[in-house]
C-alpha cells in the first residue's frame, strides 16, 4: 500500500470517529453520502482526464520531448513551461497526471517545477472570475506581484538540481 493512501485512510478513520463522537451515526452517514455524491460527480472528469493522459503518453514520445527541450532548455524552457502551466486548462485531476506523463518521459526537474508553479500561481483562466468577483485592480496587482515566482522557482530548481531528473526521483519513490 502506498504511503499517501495509508495517510488518507488513517485521516478518514479519525474524521469518521470524530463525526461519530460529535454527531452520532447520523453525522457519519451524512458525511458518507456527501463523499459518495462527490465521487459520482468526479468520476466522469476522472475518466476523461485519464483518456487525455493516455493519448499524451502515445503522442508525446521521449524523442519528441528531448527534441523540444533541446531547443527550449534553460531560461527559455522555464518561461515557456511557466506560461504553459498558466494556460493549462482544468484542475489537479488533469494537470498532475499531465505533469506525471512529462516526468515519465524524462522532463528536467526545473521545467516541471516551472510548469507546476505556473499552473498554480498564474492560472490565467481564473483572472476573469477574479476580476469580476473581487476587483480588476486587485486581480492585476495579484498577477503582477506573483509574476516572477514560477520563473524564480524554475531557475532555483535548475541551480540546485541541475543534474537531477524527475525520473530519478520517481525511481527512488518506487523502491
Amino acid at each position: 500500500m502506498k504511503k499517501s493512501l495509508l495517510v488518507i485512510a488513517i485521516a478518514s478513520i479519525i474524521l469518521v470517529l470524530i463525526a461519530k463522537l460529535v454527531g452520532g451515526s447520523g453525522l457519519v452517514l451524512t458525511g458518507l453520502e456527501k463523499a459518495w455524491s462527490t465521487a459520482v460527480q468526479s468520476f466522469l472528469m476522472l475518466v476523461v482526464s485519464f483518456m487525455v493522459i493516455g493519448q499524451l503518453h502515445v503522442l508525446l514520445t521521449k524523442e519528441k520531448l528531448d527534441k523540444w527541450l533541446g531547443k527550449y532548455s534553460g531560461i527559455k524552457g522555464i518561461l515557456i513551461s511557466a506560461l504553459a502551466g498558466g494556460f493549462f486548462p482544468g484542475g489537479p485531476y488533469i494537470y498532475y497526471p499531465f505533469a506525471r506523463t512529462l516526468a515519465d518521459k524524462g522532463m528536467p526537474f526545473y521545467i516541471l517545477i516551472a510548469f507546476l508553479f505556473g499552473k498554480n500561481i498564474y492560472d490565467f483562466s481564473r483572472i476573469p472570475m477574479e476580476a469580476s468577483l473581487v476587483d480588476p485592480k486587485v486581480a492585476l496587482i495579484r498577477l503582477l506581484i506573483t509574476l516572477l515566482i514560477p520563473i524564480i522557482s524554475g531557475l532555483l530548481a535548475k541551480r540546485l538540481f541541475e543534474h537531477r531528473s524527475v525520473e530519478d526521483d520517481l525511481a527512488r519513490e518506487g523502491e
